[in-house]
């Protein structure tokens, strides 16, 4: 977690999923560069033309009515679920002025963004697709919270308040030869994922056809259709050892050996090992872990699907154990 740690649960028995006390490109798209139009894939990830980071594609734009996915403004199968109504209902806070990012997450952003993941909540059932929504903002709102205990709403009512870590600090430099680490740029955690590491920019940018998002991270507290992109990307992307959460929660990941001897099986507690299981798991009850599983059945419970196996990472041993273990 990038934003300020939060301590509103209370740490109990591992493997318990209630550990915490209640708390009371289509006409329309506006990408971070121009003319994104699917190229045909069957997996995750889907590259797309680069133009620059501040050309929009509108509905003049020749070219701009390919789309990515369904979904009645071509938000693939998220805009069925998360509806503008229900995004302004499940973040209600995000704008408040006492959020250091308020008014910078917004559904267009979004909508957007999810053109270019036309996978995200549009694979299985009625109930796999919502889980997978509330999972992901149960995630992102965690790694973004600026909420408090006794917060209006309650604390997990306060999800997307930062779009950087606080005084991103420097550090989250990795000796990567592909990715190297560009002079006096700062790789700390940004967007509603908080994507940290030369690498993860690397990437991501890579993927995308904007090779110069390793030189220039900072883009992603500007540009909101970015910022979701680089979220859905870290959501969608496996990188060995770790399988990508998308494919976790949708229930297409299958557990190894090693994975079984590690504790690591399927359900939303894997998707936090993913994420931060360097720092988070393995070792019995932690807070962090706790706020993330209340994020989590806050959003499930919103739009009415139950949560599924194994929430937390209290007993799983982080992927890549032995080797070099890093959160994003």
């Amino acid at each position: 977690m990038r934003a300020p740690a939060l301590s509103f649960c209370s740490n109990a028995l591992p493997g318990s999923a209630m550990q915490c006390e209640k708390q009371s490109c289509s006409a329309t798209a506006m990408f971070p560069t121009a003319q994104w139009c699917c190229r045909g894939a069957n997996n995750d990830n889907y590259r797309h033309k680069k133009i620059s980071f501040r050309s929009y594609c509108n509905k003049s734009d020749a070219g701009c009515g390919c789309g990515c996915g369904g979904g009645s403004d071509g938000g693939g199968g998220l805009s069925s679920i998360v509806t503008r109504e229900v995004f302004e209902e499940m973040l209600p806070y995000r704008s408040d002025p006492r959020c250091p990012a308020a008014g910078f997450y917004t559904y267009e952003a979004l909508i957007a963004a999810a053109k270019a993941y036309p996978a995200f909540a549009a694979t299985g059932d009625d109930a796999t697709r919502k889980r997978e929504v509330a999972a992901f903002f149960g995630q992102t709102s965690h790694e973004t919270a600026g909420g408090w205990p006794d917060a209006p709403g309650g604390p997990y009512a306060w999800g997307y308040c930062f779009n950087e870590e606080v005084g991103c600090p420097a550090g989250y430099c990795d000796n990567n030869p592909n990715y190297p680490c560009y002079a006096g740029v700062n790789y700390c955690g940004r967007g509603p994922m908080q994507l940290s590491w030369n690498y993860n920019y690397g990437q991501f940018g890579e993927s995308i056809g904007q090779e110069e998002l390793l030189q220039h991270p900072e883009v992603l507290k500007t540009n909101a259709t970015l910022s979701f992109m680089s979220a859905l990307w870290f959501w969608m992307t496996a990188q060995p050892p770790k399988p990508s959460c998308h494919s976790v929660i949708i229930g297409n990941w299958k557990p190894s050996p090693n994975d079984i001897a590690a504790g690591r099986l399927p359900g939303y507690g894997v998707t936090t090992n993913i994420i931060n299981g360097g720092f988070e798991c393995g070792h019995g009850p932690d807070s962090n872990v706790c706020n993330r599983i209340k994020f989590y059945e806050r959003y499930c419970d919103f739009l009415g699907v139950s949560y599924g196996p194994n929430l937390d990472c209290y007993n799983q041993r982080p992927f890549g154990l032995g080797f070099l273990v890093e959160s994003i």
